[in-house]
């Protein structure tokens, strides 16, 4: 059987909920840009590493298999910082 126990937490504090204050109307667009330009960095990040390729080939003196290891390991770090950020 399960044994339900009460947390030690004041219910009033509970139900209060959140103190924030809701953004003004007029910074809306402002938000939703910055929303945009934050989630689209992700892409344009994931081209900027395959356009430096050729580059860090030469560079590093590396096959083309060894490159695209600098692919993948990117993109799953960037995958593991979409998970753990939301």
């Amino acid at each position: 059987m399960a044994n339900f126990v009460q947390s030690p937490c004041d219910q009033a504090v509970i139900r209060a909920g959140a103190t924030a204050v809701p953004c003004a109307k007029s910074s809306a667009p402002w938000i939703l840009a910055a929303t945009i330009l934050g989630s689209s960095m992700a892409f344009i990040d994931g081209t900027v590493v395959n356009v430096a390729l050729p580059a860090l080939q030469w560079s590093l003196k590396a096959t083309v298999v060894d490159v695209q290891w600098v692919v993948e390991a990117y993109s799953l770090l960037l995958a593991s910082f979409l998970l753990v950020g939301g």
